[in-house]
């Protein structure tokens, strides 16, 4: 019998549990309630940007997993390019 893992993750400065060790961004999206078109990036600690992850990537939510600790992600409209037409 599978162990039944519980992971804690951190959307918008919401705490949630999901099921299982890996999540995708599209699940992080529907756990958010977030628009389908919208963009997920891991918040990760120190200088440089937030990846972005997109809606097949899976993530390891791990605690021991890198950026250790509870995952943190973020939601937010897709930006356009500045001069794009």
């Amino acid at each position: 019998m599978a162990e039944k893992h519980e992971s804690k993750l951190i959307i918008n400065k919401k705490e949630y549990e999901w099921p299982q060790r890996v999540i995708t961004g599209t699940e992080i999206k529907v756990l958010a309630n977030s628009p389908a078109d919208w963009v997920v990036n891991e918040i990760v600690p120190g200088p440089g940007g937030d990846p972005e992850i997109s809606n097949d990537q899976k993530v390891d939510l791990d605690q021991q997993s890198e950026p250790k600790g509870i995952k943190r992600f973020t939601t937010r409209k897709a930006t356009t390019s500045p001069g794009a037409a």
